[in-house]
């Protein structure tokens, strides 16, 4: 109820040139506001959980990779579920199974990294099933005049959730003995998933009719001078980045501080910076200064890690968490809102929008498999994990290649 009366009041000032965002807006609004507080209240303490019980960063690594590998896969089976049935049955589906894995995590308990495959391909395919539905509503609901708007919005909500949950996360971690703790905040997140999955009762009925035709869709890839080659190219790059930072950098907080409260901070403050920027955001970026903002962005990213490069501690990491979440929106709002806008640039490419965002899933997690295996491979080579730091520096200016990839797709039509 919170949720809503936000949403509805930062809404009501929108300038009109930008849109209006409507009741089905702003219930995606509120289910993805309730994913975000369920997946930040936990999803990077899930890591630091299998690192206590067993300190390895392998057995966590092919956590990731086993999700990873299931998003791709079941972003397809997905994809041809939603010709036949609803998007939003997509949604409740991914939603469930992801409430399944926290069960299944609290059922282990300490066992659980002798179990990490097929939790991180439970996982995965709950991601699957729930991006794959999101973004097909996302693309439904919003359009090209109020698409930078909704990211913008989104991205506070998310950034809000993320300002509070992991402190508390931390906090409670940190009181409770043991591993009771973490035990209690992946109950949270179970109750908060199921909350989810009632809001999505309320989401309209929408069906895609036709035959799932997504071989026809990589062919076209293969293609020479067409558009969706550059957006496989860059999705590729954006999950090579992101499959390995997005939980590597908070156990590498842990590691250096041992501290769950820290950590949790560390999210805090994070998250914090990241709802100033995506508030700026909603002034600053148009679809007219897209590339050039995102441009800005990828290469901040990547300049705002070499002090923790150069010197690794708690104040430098800190520092990088701050920098690149400050420009991070900058980076990837337009990143989002240009590969939706291109679904819907002709009618041929709105008929196969589910055959699309498959395409946008696959290769963004394809990328972030690429990247994993390459982690892997750079841990069996130097195992001291102080050497990681030259890994993740040369890695944390690969979003380059995204904006390199995306840059001339304003002035191209999809062929």
């Amino acid at each position: 109820m919170v949720m809503l009366i936000l949403v509805r009041s930062m809404t009501k000032s929108i300038h009109p040139q930008y849109g209006k965002l409507d009741r089905e807006s702003r219930l995606l609004l509120i289910l993805s506001g309730l994913y975000a507080i369920a997946t930040v209240l936990s999803g990077m303490f899930v890591n630091v959980y299998l690192w206590k019980i067993k300190r390895d960063i392998f057995l966590i690594g092919w956590f990731h990779l086993a999700q990873y590998v299931c998003v791709g896969l079941s972003s397809i089976f997905a994809g041809w579920m939603v010709k036949r049935v609803d998007r939003v049955v997509s949604i409740r589906l991914g939603v469930s199974i992801q409430a399944i894995f926290y069960f299944s995590v609290l059922f282990l308990g300490e066992k659980a990294p002798m179990h990490v495959l097929w939790l991180g391909a439970l996982l995965g395919i709950g991601m699957g099933f729930f991006w794959l539905g999101y973004y097909l509503l996302y693309f439904e609901i919003t359009e090209r005049h109020n698409r930078d708007r909704y990211n913008g919005l989104n991205g506070l909500f998310s950034s809000l959730a993320g300002i509070v949950a992991p402190f508390v996360s931390g906090l409670i971690i940190t009181r409770v003995d043991k591993l009771t703790g973490y035990q209690l905040i992946f109950s949270l997140s179970l109750g908060i998933f199921v909350a989810a999955v009632a809001v999505s009762f309320f989401l309209k009925y929408r069906e895609a009719r036709g035959e799932f035709g997504f071989r026809k869709v990589v062919r076209q890839v293969l293609q020479r001078e067409n558009a969706w080659t550059d957006v496989s190219k860059a999705m590729i790059g954006h999950g090579l980045r992101e499959g390995v930072f997005h939980f590597l950098i908070g156990l590498v907080v842990y590691m250096i501080t041992k501290s769950e409260l820290t950590l949790g901070s560390y999210f805090t403050v994070t998250y914090l910076v990241l709802m100033i920027a995506y508030a700026l955001l909603n002034k600053w970026v148009k679809p007219s200064n897209r590339i050039r903002m995102m441009l800005i962005g990828a290469v901040m990213m990547g300049i705002w890690f070499i002090p923790f490069a150069l010197f690794p501690d708690q104040t430098t990491i800190f520092l990088y968490g701050v920098g690149v979440s400050f420009f991070f929106p900058f980076y990837f709002a337009p990143l989002t809102a240009m590969v939706f806008d291109l679904i819907g640039e002709n009618q041929q490419a709105v008929i196969n929008r589910v055959e699309y965002v498959v395409l946008r899933e696959v290769a963004l997690n394809l990328g972030r498999v690429m990247g994993l295996i390459l982690l892997l491979g750079w841990l069996w080579l130097f195992p001291d994990p102080f050497e990681l730091r030259w890994f993740l520096f040369a890695l944390g200016f690969v979003q380059i290649y995204t904006w390199f990839a995306l840059r001339r797709i304003p002035q191209m039509r999809v062929t």
